[in-house]
C-alpha cells in the first residue's frame, strides 16, 4: 500500500497540501461525519470542537492513554526508591540506637516516602503529558485557515491529512459533503 505524499503534487516553493478541512453545524453531525470516516477506513485525521463532546472518543476509535500505567511505575518506583533510601540511612550506614527500638521500621517512613511519591507523579504527569502531545505546538497548519478560528467559539471541524492511505481530493471531499459538512476546504502548509 502505497501512502499519498502530497509534496510531490507541488512545485518548488509551493505550499505544500496538508489535507482538506470540513465544518459541521452541531456535535451530533460532527459524530455521524466521524463514524462515516471511520467505517471507511480513514486513519489520520481529528475532530475539533469548542467542548468536550460526550462519545466522541469511541466513535472515533481512540484508545486509551498510556499516561496512568507510566505515572504509576514512576510513583511505584519513586517510594520503593524513598523507602530504600531511608532503610539504607536509618539501619544500615548509620544505625542509632534509642530505647532499644529497632533501627528501621516502615510506619515513621510512610512519612517520607508518600509526599515523595506524590511529588514524582505530579511532575511524571506534567512532562509525560508534554511529551505524549508533541508540546509546545507553536506553529499548525490549520492555524492559517480563517475558518477554523472559529473552533474555540462556535466551530465544530473534521481534519483529515494529506498523508492519510486513503485520501483523494475528490473522493473525500464528496465523503465529507455527503456526511453533512457545511463547508470543506483545502489546507496548505
Amino acid at each position: 500500500m502505497t501512502t499519498y505524499n502530497p509534496s510531490m503534487d507541488t512545485p518548488a516553493g509551493e505550499p505544500v497540501l496538508y489535507g482538506l478541512l470540513a465544518e459541521f453545524h452541531d456535535p451530533q453531525s460532527l459524530m455521524n461525519a466521524a463514524n462515516i470516516l471511520r467505517k471507511n477506513g480513514y486513519y489520520c485525521w481529528d475532530c475539533y470542537s469548542p467542548f468536550p463532546v460526550h462519545g466522541l472518543d469511541k466513535v472515533m476509535g481512540q484508545r486509551n492513554s498510556i499516561l496512568p500505567v507510566v505515572v504509576f511505575v514512576v510513583a511505584t518506583l519513586s517510594c520503593i526508591g524513598m523507602l530504600a533510601l531511608a532503610w539504607y540511612c536509618n539501619a544500615y550506614n548509620y544505625p542509632i540506637v534509642v530505647s532499644g527500638k529497632p533501627y528501621w521500621g516502615l510506619g515513621p517512613h510512610m512519612f517520607l516516602a508518600f509526599p515523595v511519591t506524590v511529588l514524582a507523579s505530579v511532575i511524571t504527569t506534567f512532562y509525560a503529558t508534554f511529551i505524549f502531545c508533541k508540546l509546545p505546538l507553536f506553529r499548525h497548519p490549520l492555524f492559517t485557515s480563517e475558518r477554523f478560528q472559529r473552533v474555540t467559539d462556535d466551530g465544530f471541524f473534521i481534519a483529515i491529512e494529506a498523508r492519510d492511505a486513503k485520501f483523494d481530493i475528490k473522493v473525500t471531499t464528496e465523503l465529507l459533503n455527503t456526511a453533512g459538512a457545511l463547508a470543506v476546504e483545502e489546507v496548505r502548509d
